[in-house]
């Protein structure tokens, strides 16, 4: 419906009863959901950073000499405990970014089941603004740790490669 009235938005309270009122709405909507593409662009920030060689914290360039393979089991840290806490906090800080990305999301649904054009436009224009925006700095952010072997090969035609023929069954 493009009706400008919405009886109980998201609470029995909230009532949008002219056009100023479906405006705003709408525009929050908008940025909730351009907010909650910027928030999965985080949790992929943070999954990079708990799976990211703990060698290699700090560095984001694979043009150092001592990145080599041959020199990486010579390369200790210095302790451990560091590194289990720095990956915790990732953890900890994607655990969270996770919950805010759930509660937003389900707010967002339940405004869209309202069956509003309005709130329906707003949702659909703040995903695809915030996806544009937000969406480069993924390509940035895996440019970025692109020389750390952080993603994994999805090519898998190697695993099998030297397999050989089964025989043909005699019958």
């Amino acid at each position: 419906r493009f009706n400008t009235t919405i009886k109980h938005l998201l609470l029995k309270p909230i009532n949008v009863t002219n056009t100023e009122g479906i405006i705003a709405a709408s525009f929050a909507f908008f940025f909730a959901t351009f907010f909650l593409e910027g928030t999965k662009i985080l949790m992929f920030y943070w999954t990079v950073r708990i799976q990211q060689n703990p060698l290699t914290y700090g560095q984001t360039s694979g043009t150092n000499q001592d990145l080599s393979p041959l020199f990486a089991s010579l390369m200790i840290p210095s302790d451990l405990e560091h590194v289990k806490k720095r990956r915790l906090k990732y953890h900890f800080w994607g655990m969270m970014t996770h919950v805010f990305n759930a509660i937003l999301g389900y707010i967002i649904m339940l405004a869209v089941m309202q069956y509003n054009w309005w709130i329906f436009i707003a949702v659909l224009l703040g995903s695809g603004c915030g996806y544009f925006c937000f969406g480069a700095l993924s390509y940035s952010i895996r440019e970025k740790y692109a020389n750390l072997n952080l993603f994994r090969d999805t090519d898998s035609s190697h695993i099998n490669s030297t397999c050989e023929e089964e025989p043909p069954v005699l019958t």
